[in-house]
């Protein structure tokens, strides 16, 4: 069976956790209160772990990175092995779009040529929602990189997603992220 690492990362309340959760039927995470209570009352702070078994011989291993700024001192560490990205945001929270820029770029500069797609999430929720070609033209992201309507409660709409990177990853080889911390 072939292993995959994958990092799913991107803003706080981006839908990080949920993804994980809905994709994997075990899975762990680092959930704990927030002293101010925001627009949902926990939050990451190291990681959320699952494995989804795709097709008969894939394991895809996901890692949700904390999406709190406070915690970016663990993104570099989460992405070491990394065969590839998910960067998700809050289709209906421009602020979660301003805050996922830096995100990006970060992620761009630290592993320029490995696979990665971007999950405009929440496409279920009623009210205003960015569009797919508004958030690419955004975050500045090349023609070649999927930018795809997501739902990730949805566990046909993730595994969707998770099919598309895979793709992404065997057609350009892996470019798995092997540098030391």
């Amino acid at each position: 069976m072939k292993s995959y690492k994958i990092l799913v990362t991107g803003p706080f309340n981006a839908g990080k956790t949920t993804f994980v959760r809905t994709l994997c039927k075990e899975y762990l995470d680092t959930e704990k209160r927030l002293f101010r209570r925001a627009v949902k009352s926990v939050t990451t702070v190291a990681l959320d772990f699952g494995v989804v078994k795709v097709g008969k011989n894939r394991c895809v291993k996901l890692f949700g990175t904390p999406g709190q700024e406070r915690f970016s001192f663990l993104w570099r560490p989460l992405s070491i092995g990394m065969d590839g990205y998910i960067l998700m945001i809050d289709s209906g929270d421009l602020e979660s779009v301003e805050k996922a820029e830096k995100i990006y770029r970060f992620f761009r500069k630290l592993a320029p040529r490995t696979p990665h797609v971007i999950a405009v999430n929440k496409y279920d929720k009623p009210g205003f929602k960015m569009s797919c070609e508004d958030v690419r033209g955004l975050l500045e992201v090349p023609p070649t990189i999927p930018v795809k309507a997501t739902i990730a409660t949805d566990y046909n709409s993730a595994l969707s997603l998770v099919n598309m990177l895979l793709k992404l990853i065997d057609r350009e080889g892996l470019v798995t992220l092997r540098e030391e911390v």
